[in-house]
């Protein structure tokens, strides 16, 4: 080499060092604020493990004398570098080592813990990248290839394959092991996206890692050659293409040009254009970018269609954009990049790169991260995913994180005399002596309204008092109630007790919105149920739903109503599950016995019904199982053989004791009344 090409090789390095940079602003920006310093720190120290571990033995195994073309033998922990050309080699190579290893941390970020990354990273940098790199990249004295890929001719002048796919297959594997976060795909197999804490900060990352690229691309001609100018302009070329084909991607089909898929856009034609850069023209980097740019957006919905969770992208950015790159060479640089090969011959050889690449940095690593996970666990426990790895492994809190965690207690305790940090000096500060003013008006308004709650409590067991020396007790109560009608009792009427299952569970991963809506429609299909019937709605209470037959008019009929009310209830819930695509299923407990009503208003007939009955039905729907109608003695007492029903057998229910209880499957006899009489 010549002074200038070590110069121009040595600030190639450099630039490859500032997309350390990059990665981390990326990967920072697109994580959630409770990860953001995990993800940070792993991006140092994965950087610091790649450069000792590839001085000591990657940089042997992938540059040393070949052994039948497969691995290096010599090489190993270099203690002299006097040589300055094998010095700069070792210091560049070093940097694209860290680059393939930190493609791992934006894909496992935010449940990946920190000694399992440590693990995977020495198995990458160790035995993953330079072994492969040496199949692609080794040479002999002579300068020949010496793998068995490079001697059949296999092309990736920069490493889109060695460096960028190899990360990317070591990420996927990793990822299918670890598993998604918590809440990214819904029961219903929809996917959430989380917010991140900074997309600017990954912007700057994106741009950094740009300008990182024009070492990563420049320097990997080895000097200050005549193809550096065209090989920098080809690679700014296609991160410009990539950018635009994902904004336009996303804005045809999803309606909304999308910064992730921009940023990401950027990278994956980074990616792509990487193994051709020396010998494509700008016509043809600008094509090969664009093709990164949407095999970025394809990738990224194909693996959120499996529920596969990567973070950042780094899959679609660097895995497959990765082999996208690998394969155009031959389509878009046959003669200058395969002189003695035809298209059929050259896509042959890229294709066994291709292969060996995913067997080799894929399958190989999901067996082996499989087989130490087994071992040691390679992701958090739940609660330390849940309050952040910020502070659940690196005890490293920030100001947002108490703020967010003050009301998080506030929402859960109720206690609203709890005070955010606050500080003069910090935004987040500020922000808590605002919230802590907010807090101290709300806290003294709602000291008075129980304060005023109390004096209206006090003052109405006066009241009563005073109306029960000269009136009924019934009678007070009637009008205590404000009703306008005297309390009725019923000696025999049905309730109908059903409870939507895992409603809850579905409420705390979906928004509140989706929880009303599906409220609406089921309990909106339940109402036109109960008034097809004649049948009298209780009330509802969260996610259950209560009705009544028998009340305000007896029926001889009244508890065979009932039955084909709620088994027209489970029909109609199987109905809308198939509408809505989701999978919900009722539970629905029956009991007859005597009620207390009382009607509350003049212009609706609305009952508040009350009494051992209702409590009764709903201790069975407790015990029933999901999709079926569980009945009390007192049900099969008045059906007879209406029914077709089987005993369940004995069940003990709370608060009640020991009953027995029995399903039903269906009507034996055609009803005397059907429910479209009732409606005509």
């Amino acid at each position: 080499m010549q002074q200038v090409d070590l110069i121009w090789v040595l600030f190639c390095a450099l630039l490859v060092f500032l997309m350390q940079a990059g990665f981390m602003c990326v990967e920072a920006g697109i994580t959630r604020s409770k990860n953001n310093i995990s993800v940070a720190i792993k991006n140092v120290t994965d950087l610091s493990l790649s450069i000792l571990s590839y001085w000591f033995v990657g940089f042997g195994l992938m540059f040393g004398a070949s052994a039948g073309g497969w691995i290096g033998t010599d090489g190993f922990a270099v203690d002299q570098l006097s040589d300055p050309e094998f010095a700069v080699r070792l210091l560049f190579q070093s940097m694209f080592c860290g680059t393939a290893a930190t493609i791992l941390s934006g894909a496992v970020a935010e449940r990946g813990a920190f000694h399992g990354y440590i693990v995977i990273t020495l198995v990458t940098v160790i035995c993953i990248y330079p072994v492969f790199g040496h199949w692609v990249w080794a040479t002999d004295a002579s300068g020949a290839a010496a793998g068995w890929l490079g001697q059949l001719g296999f092309v990736d002048f920069a490493g889109s394959s060695v460096v960028h796919a190899v990360g990317g297959g070591v990420a996927l594997a990793a990822i299918l092991v670890i598993g998604p976060r918590q809440g990214r795909f819904l029961s219903t197999r929809q996917a959430r996206r989380f917010n991140g804490s900074n997309l600017p900060l990954s912007m700057l990352g994106v741009l950094l890692l740009w300008l990182g690229w024009f070492g990563f691309n420049g320097g990997s001609a080895l000097g200050w050659t005549p193809d550096v100018p065209r090989i920098l302009f080809n690679t700014i070329a296609a991160g410009a293409s990539g950018v635009l084909v994902a904004l336009l991607l996303s804005f045809l089909i999803d309606g909304k040009p999308s910064v992730f898929y921009g940023m990401n856009g950027a990278l994956g034609g980074l990616v792509a254009v990487t193994a051709g850069c020396n010998v494509y023209g700008p016509m043809a980097a600008i094509s090969v970018g664009a093709l990164g740019g949407a095999v970025v957006y394809f990738a990224d919905n194909l693996l959120e269609r499996l529920q596969i969770d990567d973070v950042v992208g780094a899959v679609p950015v660097h895995f497959f954009s990765g082999m996208a790159g690998i394969l155009c060479i031959p389509l878009f640089a046959l003669e200058t990049a395969f002189p003695d090969h035809g298209l059929v011959s050259a896509l042959g050889v890229q294709l066994t790169g291709v292969g060996a690449l995913v067997l080799y940095a894929f399958a190989l690593p999901y067996l082996v991260i499989r087989s130490i996970n087994y071992v040691l666990p390679l992701r958090v426990s739940h609660h330390v995913e849940e309050i952040g790895l910020n502070v659940g492994e690196h005890a490293a809190n920030t100001d947002l994180n108490e703020l967010f965690d003050v009301m998080q207690r506030q929402t859960r305790d109720r206690d609203f005399s709890m005070r955010a940090p606050q500080s003069p000096f910090t935004e987040i500060g500020q922000i808590g002596m605002f919230y802590n003013s907010v807090m101290f008006e709300l806290e003294r308004s709602l000291n008075r309204v129980l304060d005023q709650d109390k004096e209206l409590r006090r003052a109405g067991q006066q009241r009563s008092k005073l109306l029960e020396s000269v009136l009924p007790k019934s009678i007070v109560e009637r009008m205590e109630r404000g009703e306008s009608r005297i309390v009725d009792q019923f000696s025999d009427a049905t309730v109908v007790f059903a409870d939507i299952c895992d409603f809850t569970q579905f409420s705390m991963e979906a928004h509140a919105g989706e929880s009303m809506e599906l409220l609406t429609d089921l309990f909106g299909a339940f109402d036109e149920v109960v008034s097809g019937y004649g049948l009298e709605k209780i009330k509802t209470i969260g996610d259950c739903y209560m009705f009544v037959s028998g009340v305000p008019d007896s029926q001889p009929d009244q508890c065979e109503r009932a039955i084909d009310a709620a088994l027209d209830l489970i029909f109609a819930t199987r109905q809308l599950s198939t509408k809505l695509g989701r999978d919900i299923s009722v539970r629905v407990g029956v009991h007859s016995g005597p009620l207390v009503a009382g009607v509350v208003g003049d212009l609706r007939f609305v009952y508040d019904v009350w009494g051992s009955t209702v409590n009764f039905a709903s201790r069975v729907e407790e015990a029933g199982k999901p999709n079926k109608v569980t009945v009390s003695q007192a049900v099969i007492d008045r059906i007879g053989s209406t029914f077709k029903w089987h005993r369940i057998g004995r069940k003990r229910l709370s608060g009640i004791g020991n009953t027995v209880l029995y399903s039903i499957e269906g009507r034996t006899t055609t009803p005397t009344r059907r429910r479209s009489d009732v409606e005509t």
